[in-house]
């Protein structure tokens, strides 16, 4: 019995300092991505269940979570579950957000903006420059299906030009290139994921310079979170400050003809 009393102040003074360094490491940061966004914010494994393997949310996500002092994690969802997996904490962030594309954005934090979503229009390389949205007049303009286009829609609905809805970038380029449509809306980053897996048929086309619309994106952050508003701001702006985010953007950037 004596033995047993010697041994376990040492095997509890063990078990405490196991617990301690346990204890001292930080929650991993767990970050939700959209399967349906596309190439350029996220590109995912084959299979059942596919991970995610690059693109800008995995780039910009293992960035924040190491300026936190952690590891990130990814749950890929649909884009139904999106808005109930955030709300439910199931996912602490995610972070190619914006409010008006959530359901109900009061019930979750918003952090400082990360990057912009930039939205342009890009043609055959011999159309003169567009730089007000009339002059989209009596063209036919390549769309996505189900996106929304508040600033063409006038033009659409006074039949001043023609709305053509394709279902994914690819497909809306190959429109504008066999002849089918005059000029595509998209976002800058779609377009030029599309121009660096397509560098041939790119050179036949140009970006406009007019920025159509441009919203900031930020994250999301679920109720339950286990990093705070505070302290994802803070590793952004520790990002910003020090170059990583630009650095990163950059490489996702249009860069054909304009």
């Amino acid at each position: 019995m004596r033995l047993i009393h010697k041994a376990l102040p040492v095997l509890l003074g063990g078990l405490w300092a196991c617990s301690q360094v346990h204890a001292a490491e930080p929650p991993a940061l767990t970050i939700g991505v959209a399967e349906s966004d596309g190439p350029a914010i996220v590109k995912l494994s084959g299979g059942d269940e596919p991970g995610l393997v690059g693109g800008l949310s995995k780039e910009i996500g293992d960035s924040l979570a190491r300026a936190l002092g952690t590891q990130a994690r990814y749950q890929v969802l649909s884009r139904k579950r999106i808005d109930s997996s955030i709300e439910q904490s199931r996912v602490d962030v995610v972070c190619n957000a914006n409010p008006a594309w959530y359901r109900s954005p009061d019930k979750l934090g918003w952090t400082n903006e990360i990057y912009p979503q930039i939205e342009r229009i890009v043609s055959k390389t011999d159309m003169p420059n567009i730089q007000r949205v009339d002059q989209l007049a009596g063209h036919r303009v390549g769309t996505i299906l189900g996106y929304s286009y508040a600033s063409v829609e006038p033009l659409w609905h006074s039949r001043q030009a023609t709305k053509v809805s394709d279902t994914r970038a690819d497909l809306q380029m190959k429109s504008l290139l066999v002849g089918v449509t005059d000029v595509v809306i998209n976002s800058e980053l779609e377009l030029a994921s599309w121009a660096q897996s397509h560098p041939k048929e790119a050179r036949q086309v140009k970006m406009h310079s007019m920025t159509l619309t441009m919203l900031p994106t930020m994250c999301a952050v679920a109720p339950k979170s286990a990093w705070s508003v505070a302290q994802l701001n803070q590793a952004i702006a520790d990002l910003k400050r020090t170059g990583e985010i630009k650095t990163i953007f950059r490489r996702y950037q249009w860069q054909g003809n304009r």
